[in-house]
């Protein structure tokens, strides 16, 4: 079992998707799935890539990091 990390790109925004799965395959789907159960309206998905892929072991994870942009006034 793998532990997989997406960027999903739509019109309007970008999502990050973390996914275990068996297979590339099944990772795929699975971020349709989890995009369904997530959003009333399933998102207008541009683009859908994957950034990383590890084995699940003990003490494996993921950082995800937005910058936020501070306008100044």
């Amino acid at each position: 079992m793998d532990l997989y990390r997406f960027e999903v790109v739509t019109n309007e925004d970008v999502i990050h998707v973390v996914i275990a799965a068996s297979d590339d395959e099944q990772a795929f789907k699975l971020v349709d799935v989890e995009l369904e159960k997530y959003f009333l309206k399933y998102p207008d998905v541009q683009e859908i890539t994957l950034f990383e892929k590890k084995k699940i072991r003990k003490g494996n994870g993921f950082v995800l990091h937005e910058k936020e942009t501070i306008l100044e006034k």
